[in-house]
Formats: C-alpha cells, sequence, structure tokens
C-alpha cells in the first residue's frame, strides 16, 4: 500500500475518539496521476459523517493521510479495504462494530 493516501476529514484525522461514519472508494479518484513526490490517490474516502455541504467543498477541512495508516488506525476499515471493495460505500453500524456496505458508490456529474 505504500506511497497510497486517502482523502480525510480534518476533523477525524485529528480527533482520535472519532470513528469513520461514512466511508467510500471513489473509482475515478484512484485513476488520478501520481503526484511529483510519488504518491497516488487510492480512492478512498473517510469522513465523519456529520460534515455540512460547506465543510466537504473546503479544501482546507479534507486531509490527505497514507492508506496504510488509515487502515492501521482503524481496522474495521481495513476488512473492507483488504476484502476488495473498491466502487462501494459504506456507513459504520456502532451496534454490530462494524461497517455495513450501502451500494455503490457512483457519483454522477
Amino acid at each position: 500500500m505504500g506511497y497510497l493516501i486517502a482523502f480525510a476529514s480534518r476533523r477525524l484525522v485529528q480527533d482520535e475518539s472519532l470513528t469513520p461514519g461514512y466511508v467510500y472508494h471513489d473509482p475515478e479518484d484512484a485513476t488520478l496521476p501520481p503526484a511529483p513526490d510519488g504518491r497516488r490517490a487510492s480512492g478512498w474516502n473517510l469522513l465523519v459523517g456529520d460534515e455540512t455541504d460547506e465543510q466537504l467543498a473546503d479544501a482546507g477541512e479534507l486531509l490527505m493521510p497514507d492508506l496504510e495508516w488509515l487502515v492501521e488506525r482503524y481496522p474495521a476499515f481495513g476488512r473492507i479495504v483488504s476484502e476488495g471493495s473498491e466502487g462501494r460505500q459504506f456507513e459504520w453500524d456502532a451496534d454490530e462494530g462494524q461497517y455495513t456496505d450501502i451500494g455503490p458508490s457512483t457519483f454522477q456529474d
């Protein structure tokens, strides 16, 4: 997974008490060209799940941490990555302690 990044909300990364409430894989992100430092977008996006439209539109509210770090920090997220869940979206089920697949992550322009 080296050199792969994901997009994650700043609040999620900075507050260790939060769990990603909504994660999805955007196959189009995974096709972006690599950055000059060799890092590539994995297509994974992690959000708390209660972000406003304004927060999502603000590039300063999104960070690009290493995918490997996120997988280690959030083992349940790591399981869906390792299961090959590309092109899917998931919501966190706190009662079950796992993610629920809520369908394809096909986004229309």
